[in-house]
């Protein structure tokens, strides 16, 4: 019998959902406007002869944005590229804890990377602006601290959902087998 669900694990449930729709809301509406522009700037190139001015530097900001959102989100669907030669060696009983020290990695690198390191680029090219859009440069890299913020959410999710796994696998392990379920050969 599976245990009953608490409020700790529905909200889990909810904020993992709500971040999800909510990137792909972002991912597929960005993705949609970058195919709509770089036709727009072929259209304007060869059919027009007049080449748009605005189409690449808005391509080049919305691929930076939808490239680092999109790393937040596939850590939390813990689809990510990853080597797996260790966790292949590891025996069944400690994949959870290495695991857990793979999401502890993207912890550090979303800590250290993303966010501070995210910050200092956003606050050093704050005063530049770029030549066409004319926005400031800092604003289009908040897409690094923001990514990190998003990925150690959904790296914390993650770790939750480990223990949950190990919890009731170890619970499942202990329980005793009735009589009429063993199986006679």
């Amino acid at each position: 019998m599976a245990p009953p669900v608490t409020r700790f694990e529905v909200g889990m449930k909810k904020l993992r959902w709500w971040l999800d729709k909510t990137i792909e809301v972002f991912a597929c509406t960005l993705s949609v406007i970058m195919v709509c522009v770089a036709c727009w700037q072929v259209i304007s190139r060869y059919l027009f002869n007049s080449p748009s001015t605005f189409s690449e530097e808005l391509l080049r900001f919305s691929l930076v944005w939808i490239s680092v959102i999109g790393l937040a989100y596939v850590a939390g669907k813990r689809e990510h590229i990853s080597l797996t030669l260790f966790l292949d060696k590891c025996p069944a009983k400690l994949t959870t804890y290495w695991n857990i020290v793979i999401q502890a990695v993207f912890i550090f690198f979303s800590i250290y990377i993303l966010i501070i390191g995210g910050m200092k680029v956003s606050n050093n090219a704050m005063m530049q602006i770029s030549p066409v859009l004319k926005l400031s440069m800092g604003k289009v890299y908040y897409a690094l601290p923001l990514s990190g913020i998003l990925t150690i959410i959904y790296c914390l999710l993650n770790i939750v959902d480990l223990l949950k796994e190990r919890a009731e696998a170890t619970q499942h392990d202990e329980q005793p087998q009735l009589a009429g379920d063993k199986h006679h050969g």
